[in-house]
């Protein structure tokens, strides 16, 4: 079924391709010095070849521009060098596309050359995935139902799918109803897979698409009478894009960069919204004797647990005002949505967690493949006024990689390589598939659960009653949504005004996230949670919101560290009103590098194994340590070199705060530089909020 079609290059060719192409939405032309001299194919090339199955498609190329201000067209661009993942619709599938669109009056000619600009973009912009500088997809890297690691240059995601025909061979779908009928034909600039129809993603709302799938009617109802079908209808921000309209995917230059040369990174080129919903099927409340709005209350009412204390005083309505914000049913739709659009891939995010190296993560990136050597997890805060958290889990039971909602794990501490010592709680199923109906809608996916998604007493008493762990990148639902975070083709710089969960950002910060583009691990590389991180220069001064805690209570919240002279020192703000935080200790200084005993109290694990080789002298130097306000750094992030954060002087938790915190009310932190040198970076990778049961408890906390 698969045609490979080999072509070499030789060093005439590498010769010629010297510059490289930059393309963005403010490009006007393609760079035609950086097109390839080659002896092979092209892309283009490959269409113009084979007239007989591309020329309509050939065709739209052709008039398609890059963007609205672009000379370009999509054909100059497929002519170019780089690495372009392409799904071809044949002439037939593209005369099938335009024959439905004219029964529906959305086109009122047949002929390709009268096609709106709208629809021959759509077919040209959902076909094509820009690989930056990772090889282009090929069918092998393909997992069923796991959508692609990259989006189309529509900022739709492409999913393939198997089937088998009439004589038990495997068939490739991408996005359920086109099927390769031509794959991994490859060329200088990436690899064709040929199509029998043309990739058309729903243009439905999140909520729309729920509403109309035949086998979510109940929740469907859910979702229209309490409004939410309205609240989650949200898609593309026209006003902040026409805002900053002449920076769009270019690259800006960074003002304050500790280097010789100023350096560039990615501006956005756009700010999307975008939603995840968790959907029981209709089958799934039947199964729980659930028929009717009536039965789900009395449901509601025996097993949830609404009125503890993220409702904040507020009591739940039992009555028919489900648009009010503390009704049942207004409560139990909230909790199954977040404000951010999350594949599979993005739910939870393997990186370097202990036992994996970065370059095996790497590997199994460009294949598809997750080998799931631990546990990991994310902590998502829910939609609603609650400000209520759920964790999810990609773990693998017997065999089968899942994700699932609110499970909890017990780990053995000698050995956290086994995936579950003992489960308390199994968790709900997020099953990556609907039975061949399409999840993604424009603005988010839905996913069904296997069971009744509730806020009980289990969930904020035991299942985050634990230390939650945050990267900071995940308190960002932009970025997330906008295809930023685990993107690692380039650093990114931001405006002040593109995160909604930083309320005030001065002028004078720089804000920049930097991905490990290169997934490199070993000594003097990075020791990042989840490799990546914010630095953040210039005369430091945002505040952001904090993640809400499950319950009230007394918690620690520390901040991961990895010291360096290229660091600054800032003052940290705690509080309710943003606008007038108070001061949290001393200033925290980050420029201090190697062994820092008087410092952090941090001597090496080996170096006191060996002087008293007692394990009593491990847990007297933590306590040491923590009297000084630090921990060392966990376990849990791995080095290529077999080293941990643990193993690491430079990189240790600093405990910032230790006091109350109300569930359900909003906390903001601030950090505002103590320096007058605007090139000293602020680093910013992750924070743990700590429940005194866990920091104090009957059991030691453990070192991951």
């Amino acid at each position: 079924m698969m045609n490979y079609i080999k072509k070499c290059c030789g060093a005439a060719l590498l010769i010629a391709a010297i510059s490289a192409v930059t393309l963005n939405s403010c490009s006007e032309k393609i760079d035609e010095s950086s097109l390839y001299t080659f002896t092979g194919e092209m892309m283009t090339d490959h269409f113009e070849n084979n007239p007989e199955t591309f020329s309509s498609y050939l065709t739209i190329l052709s008039r398609v521009h890059l963007s609205k201000r672009s000379s370009s067209t999509l054909k100059e661009l497929l002519d170019a060098r780089g690495n372009y993942t392409c799904f071809a619709p044949t002439n037939e599938a593209i005369t099938l596309y335009i024959d439905s669109l004219l029964k529906i009056g959305q086109v009122s000619s047949t002929d390709i050359n009268e096609l709106p600009d709208s629809v021959a973009e759509d077919i040209v912009f959902n076909s094509i995935i820009e690989n930056g500088n990772d090889e282009a997809f090929q069918t092998t890297s393909f997992s069923n139902n796991e959508p692609l690691s990259l989006t189309n240059m529509n900022g739709r995601y492409i999913t393939p799918s198997y089937g088998n025909d009439d004589a038990n061979n495997t068939i490739i779908y991408i996005n359920i109803n086109s099927k390769i009928i031509d794959g991994d034909i490859e060329v200088e600039n990436g690899y064709i897979h040929t199509v029998d129809h043309v990739l058309s993603p729903s243009k439905a709302s999140i909520a729309e698409m729920i509403i109309g799938t035949d086998n979510m009617q109940k929740f469907g109802e859910m979702l229209s009478l309490t409004g939410w079908d309205e609240k989650i209808n949200k898609f593309k921000d026209a006003e902040w894009e026409e805002k900053h309209y002449d920076k769009l995917g270019t690259k800006v230059q960074a003002e304050y960069y500790t280097g010789s040369d100023r350096y560039a990174g990615l501006f956005p080129d756009k700010r999307n919204y975008g939603y995840t919903v968790f959907v029981e099927t209709d089958d799934v409340f039947e199964a729980n004797g659930i028929t009717d709005i009536p039965s789900l209350k009395e449901y509601i009412r025996e097993h949830n647990n609404f009125d503890d204390e993220t409702n904040q005083g507020y009591k739940t309505s039992w009555e028919d005002d489900y648009e009010n914000d503390y009704n049942w049913l207004n409560q139990f739709v909230a909790y199954h949505i977040l404000p951010e659009k999350l594949t599979t891939r993005t739910m939870v995010t393997f990186a370097n967690e202990y036992g994996v190296t970065p370059t095996t993560r790497k590997n199994e990136q460009s294949t598809g493949k997750t080998s799931f050597n631990v546990n990991v997890w994310e902590y998502w805060e829910t939609m609603g006024v609650q400000r209520r958290s759920m964790k999810i889990t990609g773990c693998r039971i017997a065999g089968e990689v899942q994700r699932r909602i609110n499970r909890k794990s017990e780990y053995r501490q000698s050995d956290y390589r086994e995936l579950n010592s003992s489960v308390n709680i199994p968790g709900i199923l997020i099953k990556e598939d609907n039975e061949g109906r399409p999840m993604e809608a424009r603005n988010g996916f839905y996913y069904p659960i296997d069971g009744i998604l509730l806020w009980n007493l289990d969930v904020p008493t035991k299942v985050l009653n634990e230390r939650m762990r945050y990267d900071v990148t995940s308190l960002f639902p932009e970025l997330l949504t906008n295809e930023i975070r685990q993107n690692r083709i380039d650093s990114w710089f931001f405006p002040n005004d593109y995160f909604d969960n930083i309320y005030e950002a001065t002028s004078e910060t720089e804000l920049e996230y930097m991905p490990n583009t290169g997934w490199a691990g070993g000594d003097g590389s990075w020791v990042d949670y989840q490799m990546d991180e914010f630095n953040i220069r210039g005369k430091v001064d945002f505040t952001m919101k904090l993640p809400p805690v499950p319950y009230t209570g007394t918690y620690e919240l520390r901040y991961g560290v990895w010291t360096s002279d290229r660091r600054g020192m800032v003052q940290v703000y705690i509080g309710k009103n943003p606008r007038n935080l108070p001061a949290i200790g001393v200033p925290l200084d980050l420029r201090f590098t190697g062994v820092n005993v008087d410092l952090t109290g941090w001597v090496s694990e080996d170096q006191i194994t060996a002087t008293v080789g007692d394990s009593t002298a491990l847990y007297e130097n933590q306590k040491t340590m923590r009297n000084m306000g630090f921990m060392k750094g966990p376990k849990y992030i791995y080095r290529d070199t077999g080293h941990t954060a643990r193993d690491i002087s430079g990189h240790v938790r600093k405990i910032i705060f230790t006091g109350t915190l109300e569930a359900g009310a909003t906390y903001w932190i601030r950090f505002k530089s103590v320096l007058d040198d605007p090139k000293k970076e602020f680093f910013y990778d992750y924070i743990e909020l700590v429940p005194k049961a866990i920091y104090a408890g009957e059991y030691n906390e453990d070192i991951w």
